[in-house]
């Protein structure tokens, strides 16, 4: 059975997801190698070091998400309207690109987003791509957006930049200093197409 968490701290407060472990994922692993990556500052990776109960969890969605396509009495059913895909971690296959969407199909009153660097995995299916689902780009780097102009299955683009970036250049921070249950900027259909936050 998929674990979803449904106690978070800080923004996340109040809200549901559903994560997979970044400690086990070999794209996670590479990007926390590469400097200047938001990656090398991954909050997730320290947070599975300090809650080894959470981590287990986390390895045993990964497992179950990525070896199949669920059937779809094995999906999770919400009670919730808004909803993440992968607070902790990323994707790693195709297969559990298939799942998130099946699970948006069970749950059409729901809203979903999934943040990812890895949106190369849900190309081959992106025609499949369930209506009440965003799709949200990280940028790699701090300080560098990434074009999502390229990827026209994508929804919003995420990037984390620095103090001195955002006094510098003017970036519009809109979001880190509020909670995202109450803001839903990033689950909703809207004009926002990039999403910036301040370093921690």
């Amino acid at each position: 059975m998929l674990h979803i968490t449904k106690k978070h701290n800080g923004k996340m407060e109040g809200m549901q997801s559903l994560s997979t472990s970044c400690e086990t994922n070999k794209y996670c692993l590479e990007h926390s190698k590469i400097e200047g990556s938001i990656c090398s500052k991954c909050y997730a990776q320290r947070q599975m070091k300090m809650y080894k109960n959470m981590s287990e969890c986390f390895q045993r969605n990964a497992k179950e998400l990525t070896s199949r396509v669920l059937d779809f009495d094995e999906l999770p059913l919400t009670n919730v309207l808004y909803f993440r895909f992968e607070a902790f971690g990323d994707l790693i296959n195709t297969t559990q690109v298939i799942n998130y969407f099946n699970i948006c199909k069970k749950n059409p009153n729901t809203k979903f987003a999934l943040w990812t660097k890895n949106p190369f995995l849900i190309k081959p299916v992106a025609n499949q791509k369930p209506d009440n689902l965003q799709i949200i780009v990280s940028s790699m780097f701090i300080n560098k957006e990434v074009d999502i102009t390229k990827i026209p299955f994508a929804d919003k683009v995420f990037t984390v930049y620095d103090k001195e970036t955002i006094k510098k250049e003017n970036i519009d921070i809109n979001c880190g200093a509020k909670s995202c249950l109450s803001c839903h900027l990033c689950y909703e259909k809207n004009d926002v197409i990039k999403i910036n936050e301040k370093l921690k």
